[in-house]
């Protein structure tokens, strides 16, 4: 009926309003049965049309055999011709067409996928280049924390020594200077002062001894995280290898893969294009098969058809006549005419006298009175063995 798509959303929305949603889907319905009759009564008009048009050119071209001349049939047969040549020539160009367009779109395709994959191994080795980077600089910032935190204990161990050194230092002055006032003040001192001494000197090695030890296992434990952090850095570094590793590997399965697939898909392809070749080969040997079958058909069918008078050979129908008398030879009695119908143009030369190969007679005016039911159906060429329903195109009048 010729209406878009917002013509007919306008329709169902001014009916939406007025029937309401209740009747809508109730009209729709009866609405589209409706459409659907109107639709098959066109489709058996158009039936009917196409029956009575392969009635009618039948006997049209039949008129046309017996009432033009030879050459106007023959120069209707050559256009008929070039035209189906010109038409089968359009449809190889057609299909050559399509199919260099197929093979510019697949190479267009592939080289996609090869630009693709270039792309991803490009993005690929850009992520691994900043992950190594990443990691080094990550590395490279633990080793100068961990030798900025080695020096800074270093420096605070040296100060707290400098320090106590500073103490103990003090310490010794005063003592010397108490032993010195108390040894003028008390003589009588002087041997507990010694034990008092002695007893610092001791406890003051005993102090070193304890820092020594205390040095040597801060130390051992700066050794033993070295070692550790060393581990653990190197356990990074097999990790990170191993990932590296699998990614690569990863990389060659999926272009394996790749390749893979397009070899399935040129198989697939080769595979396709053999199948369209056999459908054709099987399509060219059914239409040879239907046009042998037709020309074996003919001599029977013109056997019921009643032969035409006598007249001159013309292009698909060809009239054989008796000789005309000789004056040395007696007259034969005349034969009827024979008549056969086929598709392509014949010369005009004297038919073969073989009597395996001549049909029976057949008159000329069982020929006109004959009804359509008895007339041979026209030899089916191989552009019609593809499209059986399509009717040749007409032939064009003589002007005047």
């Amino acid at each position: 009926m010729n209406l878009g798509f917002q013509e007919i959303l306008v329709i169902l929305f001014v009916a939406l309003i007025f029937l309401g949603p209740n009747m809508l889907p109730e009209i729709a319905s009866g609405l589209g049965k409706a459409i659907r009759e109107v639709r098959k009564v066109a489709a058996d008009i158009k039936g009917e049309i196409a029956l009575d048009e392969a009635i009618r050119k039948p006997l049209a071209e039949l008129r046309e055999a017996t009432m033009l001349p030879p050459e106007e049939l023959k120069r209707r047969d050559e256009e008929r011709d070039a035209k189906r040549r010109v038409e089968r020539a359009e449809q190889e160009r057609k299909a050559r067409e399509e199919s260099e367009r197929q093979r510019a779109e697949r190479e267009e395709q592939k080289r996609r996928d090869e630009e693709l994959a270039v792309k991803q191994r490009a993005e690929r080795e850009e992520q691994e280049r900043k992950a190594r980077e990443e990691a080094e600089r990550k590395t490279r910032e633990e080793d100068e924390r961990r030798r900025v935190e080695s020096a800074e204990r270093k420096r605070r161990d040296e100060e707290k020594a400098a320090k106590k050194r500073g103490e103990r230092e003090e310490q010794e002055r005063k003592a010397r200077e108490d032993a010195e006032r108390r040894r003028a003040e008390r003589e009588e001192q002087k041997r507990r002062d010694e034990e008092l001494a002695a007893k610092k000197r001791g406890e003051r090695e005993e102090q070193e001894r304890k820092a020594r030890e205390e040095a040597d296992k801060r130390r051992a434990e700066r050794e033993e995280q070295k070692r550790r952090d060393e581990e653990l850095a190197a356990k990074k570094r097999a990790e990170r290898e191993e990932q590296e590793s699998k990614a690569r590997e990863e990389a060659d399965k999926q272009r394996a893969e790749r390749e893979e697939q397009k070899r399935r898909d040129e198989e697939l392809a080769a595979k396709k294009r053999s199948e369209q070749e056999e459908q054709e080969r099987k399509a060219r040997e059914e239409a040879e098969e239907k046009r042998g079958a037709s020309e074996a058909s003919v001599p029977a069918a013109v056997a019921a058809v009643a032969p035409p008078a006598a007249g001159a050979v013309v292009s698909g129908v060809t009239m054989v006549m008796n000789p005309p008398p000789d004056a040395n030879r007696p007259p034969l009695t005349p034969e009827p005419e024979l008549l056969s119908l086929t598709p392509e143009p014949v010369s005009a030369g004297p038919p073969p006298t073989s009597a395996a190969r001549r049909p029976p007679p057949v008159p000329a005016s069982s020929l006109r009175s004959a009804p359509a039911s008895h007339l041979p159906p026209p030899r089916p060429s191989q552009g019609d063995a593809k499209s059986p329903r399509l009717s040749p195109p007409p032939l064009p009048r003589k002007k005047g």
